[in-house]
């Protein structure tokens, strides 16, 4: 009796640890699938997200460097002017007026979808065009360090209101001369140059510099007789510094008023 009882005891116990250990193994088991397909579920969202923040905002410089590489840029669209996107245009006083009261956060959310448009063609926002007559302070090349590594950038005054200023930047790998002399003056319309703002920064004289490009390509008028040949960038140093001619604003108020002077 005694021993039929020890040893119907020991298979009870027996029997019972191992259905706990098998138990135990399940639940284990079925406790690492779901921590596995809860990461696997967190790695697509996130995946997911990533790739929408980085399509939604190309002008972010990892983001601008990441669709370079994996050729997900489409291509800066040459318009010509029958077919160039509508938006408005501002002369040197709306320009001002416009943003003269923006605060620096304002001014950089601004900036970034300025340059979001132009990347992408403008599909969903409108352009904002320059117009009005302007004097060169300054021109120079374009560099590998600027936005556009080919080309001219040329740095004017409005002959309206001292206190505003346009970076004319004029892409393309032809130009071999300056497009315009420093105290020339070019005028910005809305028929033939349609030169879009791609950044607005303050002076430190309180004034205004947009810097703009051209989006209709081709002959690019800088005179009355003399054209250019433009090219629509095929890369875009969104690092690029801004604005990109650096200028002493009094040194350059004295020269404009020296030059405005002479051709009198």
């Amino acid at each position: 009796m005694q021993g039929y009882f020890l040893s119907d005891g020991s298979d009870f116990r027996s029997r019972s640890g191992g259905g706990y250990l098998a138990k135990h193994k399940k639940g284990t088991g079925l406790f690492l699938w779901t921590i596995l397909i809860t990461a696997l579920m967190g790695l697509a969202i996130f995946c997911w997200c990533f790739s929408i923040f980085v399509f939604r905002y190309p002008e972010k410089p990892y983001n601008y460097a990441l669709l370079a590489k994996l050729k997900k840029l489409d291509p800066i669209a040459a318009f010509t002017p029958q077919k160039v996107p509508h938006g408005k245009f501002y002369g040197a006083k709306d320009l001002l007026a416009h943003y003269y009261y923006f605060n620096s956060e304002q001014l950089h959310l601004t900036n970034e979808v300025l340059k979001r448009s132009y990347i992408r063609s403008y599909v969903e926002d409108a352009p904002v065009y320059a117009k009005g007559t302007y004097t060169v302070i300054q021109s120079r090349r374009l560099g590998k360090d600027d936005v556009f590594s080919q080309g001219w950038v040329v740095r004017a005054r409005s002959v309206d209101m001292e206190d505003v200023q346009v970076e004319l930047l004029l892409p393309g790998d032809k130009i071999s001369e300056a497009p315009f002399k420093d105290g020339e003056a070019f005028t910005l319309d809305n028929k033939t140059t349609f030169a879009t703002v791609l950044h607005i920064e303050r002076t430190s004289n309180d004034g205004v510099c947009a810097t703009i490009v051209p989006i209709v390509y081709g002959d690019y008028p800088v005179g009355d007789d003399k054209h250019i040949a433009l090219l629509p960038p095929e890369i875009i140093n969104v690092k690029s510094v801004w604005p990109i001619i650096q200028v002493d604003e009094n040194a350059s108020v004295n020269a404009a008023s020296k030059m405005a002077s002479k051709s009198r």
